[in-house]
């Protein structure tokens, strides 16, 4: 196999066909996703390669072709791994490869792209790129990384041969409903209370003339839909005394681009639940072949007495068991109403990989002392401290 760095938007927009190909229907780990994240976050120019300064990010894409296609000059070379990586210089972490989509767009179920079939030499050969031939990283930080994941484990457990220092910590889990295969199969799997007001829920709104769901699936709708999404969801949020997600400009242009892209991929879920002709709820979501994601959503603060969310989710929930899909991933997040609807936690995995390398390991041990008096202060903080009379 060889591998390639890429470091320029052009390079990476070259990529685009086969990388869509290689990842298959998962929006997450689509280029999509992962190139617009880039456009967005990146902190340059798409057209131009990011300069390593201070503070500044790099991509880091690592591209792994065949050995019998692998000349650059081949158009018909065959791309058979990606290592969707960007590196953040910061004066005290120094180089830090992560995953392209990290930070507040918190994206989900990241893994090498690969087949199946070639995860282990792939991830293998990765391992040896960044071991050998790429040493200008100081940590590998893989976030949120879903516990069965084969290709990381095995390009986590080739780097630990190679005398790098690494830890898995446990990370958020993503809550996972399995779909029966009818509505009525959902119901009788849950509570017998939380089937009753599902029920009387359905007989008392749905069965009148009041309620409306709507659906983008065109882009004309999706126009309709968008500003309605972030208007409910900005309100809920500062009900609570928090900013919203919405808030954040990049954040907000970012999923307005993406939304675009997976919508023209059939891939993109989007709706809104009208009350009495007035917008009380909306759900962006998005799918694959298998599995609905459900990422965000907003209700009217105004009308919570009505329950437009668990409305709402009741939609969704038809709608998806309609289309034949086998699971609703409600993501990351430890929110109870996860629980409630009967997902099932899935474990994630923090990994962070020190080279052996002196530099790298002396900065790594600044910051694990670091983050340890950190954790003191936050114990003691924490703790109540006898008076002086006692």
């Amino acid at each position: 196999m060889h591998i390639e760095r890429i470091t320029s938007w052009s390079e990476l927009e070259a990529l685009q066909t086969q990388w869509n190909a290689l990842a298959g229907d998962l929006p997450f780990r689509s280029w999509d996703w992962l190139a617009t994240w880039w456009k967005h976050y990146g902190g340059s120019n798409p057209n131009k390669p990011t300069p390593r300064v201070r503070g500044g990010r790099q991509l880091y894409v690592l591209a792994v072709y065949d050995d019998e296609t692998a000349h650059e000059r081949n158009p018909d070379r065959r791309l058979v791994g990606i290592a969707p990586w960007y590196l953040h210089h910061t004066p005290i972490k120094g180089r830090v490869i992560r995953w392209l989509g990290s930070g507040e767009v918190c994206t989900d179920h990241l893994s090498l792209i690969c087949q199946p079939v070639d995860a282990q030499s792939v991830a293998e050969e990765i391992a040896k790129a960044l071991l050998h031939e790429f040493d200008d990283w100081d940590r590998l930080q893989l976030d949120a990384v879903d516990e069965d994941d084969a290709a990381i484990e095995h390009l986590i457990n080739a780097l630990e041969q190679s005398d790098t220092e690494v830890s898995r910590e446990p990370s958020d889990a993503c809550w996972v409903l399995d779909l029966p295969s009818t509505w009525d199969d959902y119901l009788a799997g849950i509570s017998k209370s939380h089937r009753k007001q599902l029920r009387q829920l359905e007989r008392r709104v749905f069965e009148s003339d009041r309620v409306r769901w709507r659906r983008g699936e065109s882009a004309d709708e999706l126009a309709t839909a968008w500003p309605i999404l972030v208007e409910l969801h900005q309100r809920r949020r500062k009900s609570l005394g928090e900013p919203g997600c919405f808030a954040s400009n990049k954040f907000h242009d970012f999923h307005r681009e993406v939304a675009e892209r997976l919508l023209a991929r059939n891939a993109l879920r989007i709706s809104w639940l009208e009350i009495d002709g007035t917008p009380a709820a909306a759900e962006y979501h998005f799918a694959d072949s298998r599995t609905t994601y459900a990422y965000q959503g907003g209700v009217d603060p105004d009308r919570l007495d009505e329950e437009p969310g668990r409305l709402s989710t009741i939609l969704c929930l038809k709608q998806a068991i309609a289309e034949g899909h086998q699971k609703l991933d409600f993501l990351r997040g430890d929110e109870p109403y996860k629980a409630h609807w009967r997902a099932a936690a899935q474990s994630t995995l923090n990994y962070s990989v020190v080279p052996n390398r002196q530099g790298a390991r002396l900065r790594g041990r600044v910051l694990t002392f670091a983050d340890t008096l950190s954790d003191w202060a936050r114990q003691g903080a924490q703790y109540v401290w006898p008076s002086a009379a006692t």
